[in-house]
């Protein structure tokens, strides 16, 4: 598929050669080949900086508790660690990266913030191997051009290159190669790929962003471009053990609001700062968690009530007040509390075992799986939806004798690749769009698994637990394609049934295919 997509962007930008419609088609072939893109989205105080380093492992992105990310951060890849600036009349300019212990910095070297467009922070990780990570000013900010600037860059078409002066080419020898491209295109580029959308509780904000994201944002994209995160899982039910699990039954009741489902394929709760346990505290401040849970309960509950009171410098306890200012600083109130009791309970016995208990109970590892089943495995399929988004965009708006030509390309590419059929049809079922309510809430359900709503591969689209044998996965993959099969042949049922059943269908025998079993 990517070799299709790539022919026929590169066709339509010979078309367009020389007209408005050049740059956002040669960025969007420029993105072909290139690791996916994921904004990391949500109100103002969401956590998004917070979770991004956490994703990556280590403190990329600020986080103090103002409205620190004030500029689209685009975070990729790079042999070298280093900055650059996309400036708003149109250059690109590298700018100074400091990394001290716990915190990174970037200095726009005299420009202000009204004169940055966006900014691009290139680091020797693996992590940002397959993805680039952009981090994003809050929705419905206290700034309205801070909002303004996170809308207009993730969703096309309000505004972000408006009255945008041509780009020119970036400044200085060893500016990056794709920077010329991006410059020409306007920033970093207009859009994501896909997208994690931060929320504390279900606002008309956030709906109302998804909505616009899904209709706009990747032209017309699925739910599957769409993971919801419910963040600051620790503090749903702060100190409590079963704190992760309060959070998901938390989260699977957003997920379960028809607005929501509609809008991203899941919602997972994480607490950021218990993922970063590990990497922030050092053994010895880890051990100051045992010491507080040894101290007497009406001592160490006095100091858990507050903040305030955990900090002061008058509390009588045996862990002098910088260090639990320091310990609150890196993992907030409810983290702190969560962290002694687990001490007290017996499930960690050392700082290594707390900082894998406090890891375990953050989200980060499913919401990482999620990633890579649901994004990274997808990373064509995702960016070709949006290619072609694009193309179609470029089509509507722009005359031009090669637009039939190209437009019926586009249409047999789509036709002839099933990936892109599953996500559309994982689309329609989620939004109402494909009518199959005759069936049953279980058998909708059971397509969408199918389709991949749980995991790309055999096991998650089967239902089966990840030991299952072959022979288990080939009886499930035939109960599966017979039971399509014939709904998808049944003439009393309903044309929207049965077309549906012609996309399951098909995705049945690719499973069969791959279990080499013929078919």
């Amino acid at each position: 598929m990517r070799e299709q997509v790539r022919a026929l962007l590169s066709d339509a930008v010979d078309a367009y050669r020389g007209t408005p419609a050049e740059a956002p088609l040669r960025h969007e072939l420029g993105r072909v080949d290139g690791p996916l893109r994921v904004a990391i989205a949500g109100r103002v105080k969401a956590g998004k900086s917070t979770l991004l380093n956490a994703l990556v492992g280590e403190q990329v992105a600020a986080t103090d508790a103002t409205e620190c990310t004030r500029v689209v951060t685009a975070y990729t890849e790079g042999e070298r660690e280093a900055a650059w600036a996309y400036l708003r009349e149109g250059s690109v300019v590298e700018v100074a990266l400091r990394r001290t212990p716990g915190s990174t910095h970037v200095d726009l070297a005299g420009h202000g913030e009204g004169e940055v467009e966006a900014l691009r922070v290139e680091l020797p990780s693996p992590r940002l191997r397959r993805l680039t990570l952009i981090d994003t000013p809050g929705i419905a900010s206290l700034s309205e051009e801070l909002s303004r600037h996170t809308e207009s860059f993730l969703l096309p078409g309000s505004g972000w290159q408006a009255g945008r002066p041509p780009g020119r080419s970036p400044r200085g020898p060893s500016a990056p190669a794709e920077a010329a491209g991006d410059a020409a295109a306007g920033g970093i580029g207009v859009g994501a790929d896909a997208v994690l959308y931060l929320l504390r509780f279900l606002h008309a904000s956030d709906v109302g962003f998804l909505e616009s994201f899904r209709r706009t944002g990747v032209g017309e994209a699925t739910p599957a471009h769409a993971i919801g995160v419910l963040s600051r899982a620790d503090e749903v039910a702060p100190g409590r053990t079963e704190s992760v699990d309060l959070a998901r039954r938390a989260a699977a009741d957003i997920g379960r609001d028809d607005r929501v489902r509609a809008l991203v394929q899941t919602v997972v709760p994480v607490a950021g700062l218990l993922a970063q346990a590990g990497s922030r505290l050092t053994t010895d401040e880890l051990a100051q968690f045992l010491v507080l849970a040894a101290e007497p309960a009406e001592v160490a509950d006095e100091l858990l009530l507050s903040a305030d009171r955990f900090a002061s410098p008058a509390a009588a306890t045996g862990v002098p007040a910088p260090l639990r200012a320091l310990l609150l600083d890196r993992l907030g109130l409810a983290g702190v509390r969560l962290a002694v009791a687990l001490v007290r309970l017996g499930d960690a016995r050392d700082p290594a075992g707390l900082a894998a208990e406090l890891a375990a109970r953050s989200g980060l590892p499913e919401l990482r799986a999620l990633l890579r089943d649901q994004f990274t495995d997808r990373a064509d399929v995702l960016k070709a939806q949006h290619a072609l988004g694009v193309l179609d965009d470029v089509l509507d708006e722009f005359p031009h004798r090669s637009v039939a030509a190209l437009r019926a390309r586009r249409e047999r590419l789509e036709a002839g690749a099933h990936a892109l059929a599953e996500l559309r049809l994982l689309g329609d079922l989620r939004t109402g769009v494909a009518d199959v309510g005759s069936l049953g809430e279980d058998r909708r359900r059971e397509m969408e698994r199918l389709l991949g709503t749980n995991g790309t591969g055999a096991h998650p689209r089967l239902g089966l637990p990840p030991g299952a044998g072959p022979d288990e996965v080939r009886a499930a993959v035939l109960e599966a394609l017979d039971t399509y099969r014939r709904l998808s042949e049944n003439k009393l049922a309903a044309r929207p049934i049965r077309r549906a059943a012609t996309v399951v269908r098909r995705t049945c025998e690719g499973l069969l295919r791959a279990a080499g079993t013929g078919g």
